[in-house]
């Protein structure tokens, strides 16, 4: 029997896994789908200097890894396929 998610967030880019930490945080059960990889978009991008909190800049799929990270600390799960 499959899971039932209370929210489910199309997009793993920063706007879907902010949405999911928050989400998880006040309990509901949240499910992230992402069609490429966690950070969406930005895993193509070599070097990213204008996030906040990395002075050095942080590769793009680095970043989204975390992204991913946060929100599953929280409860949050992901799958990776099309929408």
């Amino acid at each position: 029997m499959d899971k039932v998610y209370d929210i489910i967030v199309i997009g793993g880019g920063p706007a879907g896994y902010t949405s999911a930490i928050y989400t998880s945080r006040s309990g509901f059960d949240t499910l992230v789908l992402e069609k490429f990889s966690a950070g969406g978009q930005m895993t193509q991008t070599t070097q990213i200097y204008n996030y906040p909190g990395f002075p050095d800049g942080v590769d793009g799929f680095s970043l989204g890894q975390q992204m991913r990270a946060g929100a599953e600390r929280f409860g949050s799960e992901t799958r990776l396929t099309r929408v």
